[in-house]
Parts: structure tokens; sequence; C-alpha cells
């Protein structure tokens, strides 16, 4: 019963989410707007005191103090020292709960030793830039505060209207987030997209997606791979194009070569694979998508300022 309430929040993705286009054209964004991107360049907050001593209790598993309701986990290996951040946000229709039983980043988080975070949006269960961006910055602030947080590992993962969320953050917080990876994003709505740097990003995506199309619409000869991360790579000055890696009959990576300041730009393909089944079905082909983004995300920290 909990897998299909996942699948039908999930499904809400279908009235939710945009495109898989290369543009990122703004759509109406507000000064409120503008005044969130300025907050959430600046970096995390250092963890409290109290939270990096050794012995300190066990964190909260909600955080306090935070505008987004925020589910916390903080797994032992990770208590008195500064410990990477995970922040995934969850589907369209979904909760910061179902967030952590799709992805079952929890589990991956005590084999790695490592802080997840799973906020919900504050409004009927779907992110937008204007209500939540700013929001979404100060509950990463309450959670250092919560939690002995890295602000140098501060990585966000993100699902179809999550991912658009997740984009948000990689567009108009690069100062405070190292890495991020995406399911099947939908990024109609993004807005302008002007990292202040070159930001590493992991790109998953099924071929038979009805709800975030996969096809490449640019017309350009890049293998036939979604726009975003196509366009993305040239964003961050990689290669013009990638290198294809088969890892299974279902699945095959695309790499681009070359990127600024160390950074990568990745997409690992599905083939078949759809929108609200993406996670089991990228279980059933034998790529665990929580380990999949860990091992990503973890090679990556926010340069000195």
């Amino acid at each position: 019963m909990r897998r299909l309430a996942v699948l039908i929040a999930l499904a809400a993705a279908v009235c939710a989410c945009g495109g898989s286009g290369g543009g990122t054209s703004a759509t109406g964004s507000s000064t409120g707007a503008r005044a969130a991107s300025a907050a959430a360049a600046q970096p995390v907050a250092a963890a409290g005191a109290a939270a990096c001593r050794s012995g300190a209790p066990a964190a909260p598993s909600r955080v306090p103090g935070a505008p987004l309701d925020t589910v916390l986990r903080v797994p032992a290996s990770a208590r008195g020292h500064r410990a990477p951040l995970v922040v995934a946000l969850h589907f369209a229709g979904g909760t910061g709960a179902q967030m952590e039983q799709a992805t079952r980043l929890t589990p991956q988080a005590r084999r790695s030793g490592f802080v997840v975070a799973y906020p919900t949006a504050s409004s009927n269960g779907f992110w937008s830039a204007d209500r939540d961006l700013a929001k979404l910055t100060r509950t990463l602030d309450a959670v250092a505060r919560a939690a002995c947080i890295d602000p140098a590992r501060v990585y966000a993962v993100g699902i179809s209207n999550g991912g658009y969320m997740s984009t948000v953050l990689a567009c108009r917080a690069a100062g405070r987030i190292a890495a991020v990876t995406l399911f099947a994003p939908g990024i109609n709505g993004v807005g302008a997209c002007n990292p202040r740097r070159p930001l590493s990003v992991l790109e998953i995506h099924g071929t038979a997606d009805p709800i975030v199309p996969y096809r490449n619409s640019s017309g350009r000869p890049d293998e036939d791979i979604p726009a975003f991360i196509a366009a993305w790579a040239r964003r961050d000055g990689c290669a013009a194009t990638s290198q294809a890696q088969r890892v299974s009959t279902a699945v095959t990576r695309f790499r681009w070569p070359g990127c600024r300041a160390g950074t990568r730009v990745e997409h690992v393909r599905l083939t078949g694979g759809r929108h609200i089944e993406l996670l089991p079905q990228l279980r059933q082909a034998a790529v665990d998508p929580a380990a999949t983004a860990w091992r990503f995300l973890s090679a990556f920290r926010l340069p000195a300022s």
C-alpha cells in the first residue's frame, strides 16, 4: 500500500511537469523571486557548536524553525562532525516522507555517512520557484543549525517537479549547492539560468517517458539525448559531444569531457524507462538510484570562497 501511495503521488506530475527542452526562458519572474535568488546565493550557515560536539545528541526527526515541513535523517556515522547534506525534493503532489520511501536515500545515508533532509513544498505538494526558493534556502539554514553540516558538501536530488526545483537551486544558488542529481526533471518555468559558477549535474531519464518526453527537441546531433542536459554541458564549457558507455542492454551512460573547473556533466539513459515508474525500473535494470546519485554527488565540493 505504501508503494501504491507513492506511485499515486507521482502520477500528479502529469499536470505539473514541463518538457525537457533546453531553453530556460523566464515565465514572469517576480521581484520576490529575484530577492530569493540573491538570498540563495549566500553559503549555508556554519553548524551550531552543539551539533558538532563529540557525543552530540541525535538530531530531531523534523527540522525545528524551518519554514518548510522537513523530515531530517542524521545517521550515527554523521554525528559529531561536519557531514555532507543531501536535500531531496519530491515529485508533484508528494511529500518529503514519500520522497524518503521512493528514493531509499536514508539507507544509503546510513551506509555512507551523510545527512538527508526531505522538505515538503509549501502548497499542495507542488514546487514553485517564486513561492518556495526563499523558504527552501532558509530551510537549509535551519538544517545546518539542527545538524552538523559541511557547507562545502551540500547537494540536491530531485525527481520530476522536484527535479525542476533542484534545477532552480543549481541555476540560482550555485554558491551553496555543490552538485545535483535529477531524475526526469520537469524544467519548464525554471526561468533564466545563469549560475555563478560551473556546476556538476547528473540527469537520469527514461526514453518512454510520457510526461517529460525524452527526445531531444533542439535538432542538435547530441546522441539524441534530452536537450536540457546537452545545454548544461555547453553551459559548463564541456566538449561539444559526449562519450557513451553501454552499461547494460537497457542502460547507457553519457559523459561530456573537458568541463570547466573540474565539473562533470553526465546523463544516464534507461531504454524503455517511463516517468512514474522510473525508480523501480532503474532497480530492475540493476541501477540503484540512491547509490548512483550519491556516487556522483560525493565527488564534488564547493570551491573555497
